[in-house]
């Protein structure tokens, strides 16, 4: 089998057959399944024309992943060594959160209390409650680590200044300032990821745009809801076919979308 000529447009064709896969349900762990590879070895030879084999799309497919994994370090924490993004960057970035969602660990986007990046999303497998959760465990820890006493002051014998001394029995423990900082900026850094997320995913998401497909008369199968698997991996073109106010209206649009592309 000759090598592949992994030039711009045989990558970007790729990833969106890898894409397509991923959203039907053909990876079931870090790659993609036996469905998936003849999906795609027949779909990429219909486009371009170029064989390709399983061996292959998986070398591309573990390349692709380790490209995206510095991209997302970099777009996050302008880490040193992503110097390859610096003049272009990373290409088929919405194909590639789809394929590698879930099954890479970025490392720098988990955020933790004494951490230096605490302005980072968190990663796809951990949810903004979770976050939520384990923030306040921490900041109940930092509390428990303060002694139960409160203190009360009473005059010293012959100094003239007040010196503190424990008052047993309170029941409760006082929030400190770090305690309370802590708080707030837990509070700022998840209003950030949230405003960060709906910036990066616009307002639809794939699963909500595809209901609507099927919704307009597009059923599995239809050319309308092949172009729609197409398109609707990029945000822009999910909000555009959001904003089109009938059924009817989104099927054509859907139609002239497959028929600008494929028609002989």
């Amino acid at each position: 089998m000759p090598e592949i000529d992994w030039n711009v447009e045989n990558t970007r064709i790729l990833c969106g057959l890898m894409a397509e896969q991923v959203e039907k349900g053909n990876r079931p762990n870090t790659f993609l399944n036996s469905v998936g590879y003849a999906a795609i070895e027949k779909a990429f030879k219909d486009q371009t024309g170029v064989e390709l084999n399983k061996g292959q799309i998986k070398n591309k497919w573990d390349k692709l992943k380790e490209e995206f994994k510095a991209w997302r370090k970099k777009a996050r924490a302008d880490i040193p060594g992503c110097g390859k993004f610096r003049k272009h960057p990373l290409q088929n970035e919405d194909e590639l959160t789809i394929c590698f969602q879930g099954i890479v660990n970025f490392g720098s986007d988990h955020w933790t209390p004494c951490g230096n990046n605490s302005t980072m999303a968190a990663t796809p497998s951990v949810t903004q409650d979770e976050q939520g959760a384990a923030l306040v465990e921490d900041i109940d820890a930092l509390g428990a680590t303060q002694d139960d006493e409160t203190y009360e002051v009473t005059p010293s014998p012959g100094s003239g200044k007040r010196a503190a001394r424990p008052v047993q029995g309170s029941g409760k423990k006082a929030k400190t300032t770090n305690a309370v900082l802590i708080q707030e900026a837990c509070t700022s850094t998840a209003s950030s990821a949230n405003a960060y997320a709906a910036k990066k995913d616009g307002k639809f998401t794939i699963d909500e745009v595809m209901k609507a497909v099927r919704d307009c008369g597009a059923e599995y199968g239809t050319d309308e809801h092949y172009i729609a698997t197409e398109l609707f991996v990029k945000k822009e073109q999910r909000e555009m076919f959001m904003t089109f106010p009938t059924d009817e209206i989104k099927f054509n649009w859907l139609t002239r979308k497959y028929n600008d592309k494929h028609a002989k």
